[in-house]
């Protein structure tokens, strides 16, 4: 049940929380994208908090991790051949998310 908690966690502060204005921004300012890591982030740590397991190298590794992972997804344009690099993001953050599970 523990890891429902983070996944919801990780749904709304990389969906539902992200407005259009930041998605369309976050490759061109890197406080907009360090703005959408620290909401996620944030959120996936009240979880850990929940469950009992939130210590503070788990939020650096969180924030840190995403922003790299966005920024190498923001290196390219959005179109149809790059599709492909949504689902190495939301891979890549679920592998953040089981790494703060299990450690």
């Amino acid at each position: 049940m523990d890891i429902l908690w983070l996944l919801f966690a990780h749904y709304i502060g990389d969906t539902a929380l992200q407005s259009r204005w930041q998605a369309d921004n976050k490759a061109k300012s890197w406080y907009v994208l360090l703005c959408h890591c620290m909401i996620w982030a944030g959120l996936v740590c009240v979880a850990l908090e929940y469950i009992g397991i939130l210590v503070l190298w788990k939020a650096v590794f969180l924030i840190g991790g995403h922003f790299v992972i966005d920024t190498w997804k923001c290196s390219k344009p959005k179109s149809l051949e790059n599709k492909w690099m949504m689902y190495v993001d939301q891979a890549s953050h679920l592998v953040q998310l089981v790494i703060v599970y299990v450690f």
